[in-house]
């Protein structure tokens, strides 16, 4: 029956037929967020059930519970009354027929004005010590563009003779050492693992359904999540498998490559690969591929480079749903009507996309319908990230291979998406792509995965790409000066060129080392004074470039780039006011304050991090609106110019 099943697969997988299921079993979900609510909309259906609505406000935590609403059949929309400005989550929205069975599944982070703090990450920058040398200055800048985006860069250097398990000793004396660390770079022709058993006879057929006397792309398949899973069993004990037509896919034990299939556990690290290793047929070099991918690199992660808020997707495969990878995750990043059906090249060379997605019938070089290796070298596909499937190019680690042709060309990021559905619509609310991309590995049953051959969890599942790219990045803030004075700190940086609304300043708490972000609407000129740092200390700011982006999943606040400057704080007005109670009373529960001195001027109120927080001054009284419960700062400055400071309290 397993042979039977995955023969008649791999047939299939030959051919073009009728219909769309990758449209039909995916929900595609925008989100349009206001002041009172956030509310999700997807593409509308005739049949005869219901919509079920899920939530979870937090993304590490897997288990969507109860449905939080039900939708009727005539409807295609939600309104979350509680997603109002600030906030953040992840919804599922699944179609039920009449007899509670799922038909189509949708997913969608969505965000209103919603802002992510600012958390310092810990990456592997793993280099092929080929370019030590030739690349010194370009990876020099990209570790310090990293850095300006709050990575803290370990490097480390593998030769080309170093086995996989010497490379994963190297990242796991790092990661024993850094918790921080989240994502690895490798950037070269690192050791590829080779890890499984896909073959009709065994647990897994090959994911892309080639099994023995069909293709026969049976045996090991490259396997960089390997490299991600820092304490899942690895063994080279049991598997005995030769079918394969090519000798790199034999797995005998002994050999060096892996018994698994399935990923052993989850995987910690998000794990991207950029090998443009035996590519012969560009023009350039492996050192020139490479250093092109780079400078690419370096001007999209400081807008230097722009693409249009669009995707295409040229899906040869109507039969079966490989394409609902792009639906849904296009749908996340772009209105519907920004998301074309069309040719691949074709389009791609008629003006810029910021996404793609092909899908054919394929082998190692070329993929029907979409096009070869060659097309990547000879047209000019304008694509910053792209999504590919069909067989075997998935298999990336051969010559001229279709998968890693896109970043010998134009793109920065490439995968091999539907074979299983990949999950990436988090870059639609800001994140990076490793982010989806170690999620999508580590998804079995969570998020639906496509129920193609079993391919789910799979040890194939793989970034093309650098893994901290993300769909929009904000220009630098390369200088900061800081210098306290007058019981103040006076910053100045130099400008950013780009296209953003304005700088935010941020200040870490000395306490727990968050970054807290002190001024809430964006500052236009390059300089700011802090009135609201109390406390003598050490301190650290940095000031980032801001724009509120709204996209298909709601709207987000961007932040930019931008180094830190560390100042020694003194500020004698410290509680100057604290025992005279000019505000009163204190503490209370109302939040209104009134002044027994008449000869305010001005207040201002500030939490303990330094935030400014909205109130009404009118005779003499202070008004707090719907604040909560805790401690405050009111500044107080006295007709003649002078000015005091009092803790304030909120029961």
């Amino acid at each position: 029956m397993k042979l039977t099943l995955t023969l008649f697969i791999s047939i299939l997988f030959s051919f073009h037929l009728s219909g769309q299921i990758a449209k039909t079993q995916v929900l595609q979900i925008n989100a349009k967020p206001s002041t009172t609510g956030t509310t999700l909309e997807w593409n509308a259906r005739s049949f005869t059930g219901r919509y079920l609505i899920y939530k979870r406000n937090n993304l590490s935590t897997n288990d969507w519970g109860n449905a939080i609403a039900t939708v009727p059949s005539n409807n295609n929309s939600y309104t979350d009354n509680n997603l109002t400005p600030g906030k953040a989550a992840e919804y599922r929205v699944v179609q039920v027929n009449g007899s509670n069975q799922s038909q189509s599944f949708g997913y969608i982070y969505a965000g209103n004005q919603y802002q992510e703090s600012i958390i310092k990450k810990g990456i592997i920058l793993m280099i092929d010590s080929t370019f030590i040398t030739s690349l010194k200055t370009e990876v020099e800048r990209l570790t310090e563009d990293l850095e300006l985006e709050d990575w803290l860069v370990y490097t480390s250097y593998a030769g080309r003779n170093e086995t996989p398990v010497e490379v994963k000793a190297k990242i796991k004396q790092i990661t024993d050492n850094n918790a921080e660390i989240s994502t690895l770079f490798l950037l070269g022709h690192i050791a590829v693992p080779y890890s499984g058993d896909f073959s009709a006879s065994s647990s897994f057929p090959p994911p892309d359904g080639h099994v023995e006397g069909v293709g026969n792309h049976t045996g090991a398949w490259a396997a960089d999540a390997y490299y991600g899973d820092l304490d899942g069993t690895w063994t080279d004990l049991f598997v005995e498998r030769e079918t394969g037509n090519q000798n790199r896919n034999h797995n005998v034990v002994g050999d060096g490559k892996f018994d698994q299939s399935r990923i052993p556990s989850d995987l910690e690290l998000e794990v991207g690969r950029v090998d443009l290793f035996d590519m012969p047929i560009f023009t350039k070099s492996e050192t020139e591929l490479l250093r092109s991918y780079l400078d690419r690199n370096h001007i999209w992660r400081t807008q230097k480079r722009t693409a249009r808020q669009r995707a295409v997707i040229d899906n040869n495969f109507g039969g079966f749903n490989l394409a609902s990878t792009g639906y849904h995750n296009f749908s996340t990043f772009f209105d519907l009507d920004s998301i074309a059906d069309g040719d691949y090249f074709t389009n791609l060379e008629n003006g810029s996309h910021l996404w793609s997605y092909g899908c054919g019938a394929g082998s190692y070089t070329r993929a029907n319908g979409i096009g070869t290796t060659t097309d990547f070298r000879d047209k000019s596909p304008d694509n910053v990230f792209t999504i590919l499937a069909g067989s075997f190019f998935g298999d990336w680690d051969v010559r001229n291979n279709f998968l890693r042709a896109p970043l010998g060309n134009n793109a920065l990021a490439s995968f091999w998406g539907g074979i299983p559905k990949w999950y990436i619509h988090t870059m639609g609310l800001g994140k990076h792509i490793g982010f989806g991309t170690r999620v999508s590995a580590n998804n079995k049953t969570f998020y639906f995965n496509g129920a193609f051959n079993n391919s789910y969890n799979l040890i194939h599942i793989a970034l093309m790409g650098d893994p901290t790219l993300k769909n929009a990045h904000l220009p630098q803030v390369k200088s900061l000066s800081a210098n306290s004075a007058n019981n103040q700190v006076q910053l100045n940086w130099t400008s950013a060129k780009g296209n953003f609304d304005g700088y935010a300043v941020y200040r870490v708490n000395p306490d727990n080392g968050n970054y807290v972000r002190i001024t809430e609407k964006p500052v236009s000129d390059t300089f700011y004074t802090d009135e609201s740092n109390w406390f003598t200390n050490d301190y650290v700011y940095t000031v980032r470039a801001i724009r509120l982006e709204t996209t298909g999943s709601g709207s987000y606040v961007n932040i930019g780039g931008g180094v830190e400057q560390k100042v020694k704080h003194v500020n004698n007005l410290d509680h100057v006011e604290t025992n005279q109670n000019v505000a009163y009373p204190s503490p209370n529960s109302t939040g209104v304050f009134k002044l027994r001195n008449s000869n305010i001027k001005e207040t201002k109120i500030y939490d303990l991090q330094g935030r400014t927080i909205s109130h009404l001054f009118t005779n003499h009284t202070i008004k707090l609106d719907n604040i909560a419960k805790g401690t405050y700062l009111l500044k107080l400055t006295y007709q003649n110019g002078q000015t005091a400071v009092q803790k304030v309290q909120v029961m």
